[in-house]
């Protein structure tokens, strides 16, 4: 059974979530933000693949050390991999299914917050970044970010959702999708 484990790290001050998915076969990382020695320590089997929702700072400043601490591969959007400072790595796009130590990651393309941004569904949970976070959503003031594609994106993770659905985000608690459509402001009305 896949487990989704949360890692809080602080990067200057500032938490950030990576994720640690214990999967049949070993485990994946999502988002090295900091603190690599935390997250190299949640590790309890092989790595079989590092990922990337986006490449902010906050959630790639420990990916040298985790990458040179796991010898694994580096998954990232080609539109992040430069803000990741990633040359060699598997190129994400939506649609795929990666195969991942023995579980399945559903890729979805959610830009809005970050170019290259995508989310990971699992099982029924998602694995979401900055795209929606406890009661809000991720910032579209800032370089490269679209409200309107936000929105799109954030369509995009609400039409899958189920009544048990958890959502992993960057920052903050896990959530629980319909928690959020009840009591987030940002997120657009579901269309019929």
């Amino acid at each position: 059974m896949t487990e989704i484990e949360q890692v809080t790290v602080s990067m200057d001050g500032f938490e950030v979530n990576v994720y640690v998915v214990h999967a049949p076969g070993g485990d994946v990382i999502v988002d090295a933000g900091a603190e690599p020695e935390r997250i190299l320590g949640a590790v309890r089997g092989p790595v079989a693949a590092v990922l990337l929702t986006h490449a902010h700072a906050d959630h790639v400043g420990a990916l040298e050390e985790v990458l040179s601490g796991t010898n694994a591969p580096l998954y990232v959007h080609p539109d992040a991999a430069e803000a990741a400072g990633a040359t060699v790595y598997e190129p994400l796009d939506g649609g795929q299914e990666l195969e991942l130590a023995g579980e399945t990651f559903r890729v979805l393309n959610t830009p809005g917050h970050a170019p290259g941004s995508v989310t990971f569904v699992v099982g029924r949970d998602q694995i979401v970044g900055d795209l929606i976070l406890p009661g809000s959503v991720g910032r579209t003031d800032i370089d490269g970010a679209s409200w309107e594609d936000l929105e799109v994106s954030l369509r995009k993770v609400m039409s899958l959702w189920e009544d048990e659905t958890r959502l992993y985000a960057g920052h903050g608690p896990v959530m629980l999708a319909r928690e959020q459509l009840e009591t987030n402001p940002y997120l657009p009305p579901v269309l019929p």
